[in-house]
C-alpha cells in the first residue's frame, strides 16, 4: 500500500510540473495601440488581446467608431481621461479586441459623430493585424 501511494505522489508532483509551466507560458499577450500605430502592420498570436487607445475630445459630440474584420472580437470598451478632466479636455476611448483566428485581419476607424452621415473628410485610423 505504501508503494501505491508513494507511486501516486511522484505521478502527481510530476504532472504538476510538467502542467504548471505550460499553462503559465499560455498566457495572452497584450498589445497596446494607439494613434502613432495608424497605417502599421502588427503581428499576435490568436488569442492576444489588443488594447487601441484613441484620444478623443470631450463635450464635442465626436467618437471613434471602429469596424473589426471577423477574426478580431470586441471584449470591452472604455472611456477615461487622458490627462485632464476639464470640459473640452483629451479623453481616450479604449477597444479591447481579442485576436481570435489565424491571418491579416483589420481594425479600421473613423472619427464623427454619430449623427451626422459621413462626408470623406473625417479622420480615420487604419491597423493591419497579422494573427499567426
Amino acid at each position: 500500500m505504501f508503494k501505491n501511494r508513494l507511486g501516486a505522489m511522484i505521478l502527481i508532483s510530476s504532472l504538476i510540473l510538467v502542467v504548471i509551466p505550460m499553462t503559465v507560458g499560455a498566457e495572452s499577450y497584450k498589445k497596446i495601440i494607439n494613434e502613432t500605430d495608424n497605417g502599421k502592420t502588427i503581428s499576435v498570436k490568436t488569442g492576444d488581446v489588443l488594447d487601441v487607445r484613441l484620444t478623443t475630445t470631450a463635450g464635442t459630440g465626436y467618437s471613434w467608431h471602429l469596424d473589426l474584420s471577423d477574426g478580431l472580437h470586441l471584449i470591452d470598451t472604455n472611456n477615461y481621461a487622458s490627462d485632464s478632466i476639464k470640459y473640452g479636455g483629451s479623453r481616450i476611448q479604449e477597444f479591447v479586441i481579442k485576436a481570435a483566428a489565424t491571418g491579416i485581419q483589420k481594425v479600421k476607424g473613423i472619427y464623427k459623430r454619430s449623427w451626422e452621415k459621413e462626408t470623406g473628410n473625417e479622420s480615420t485610423f487604419m491597423v493591419n493585424i497579422n494573427v499567426v
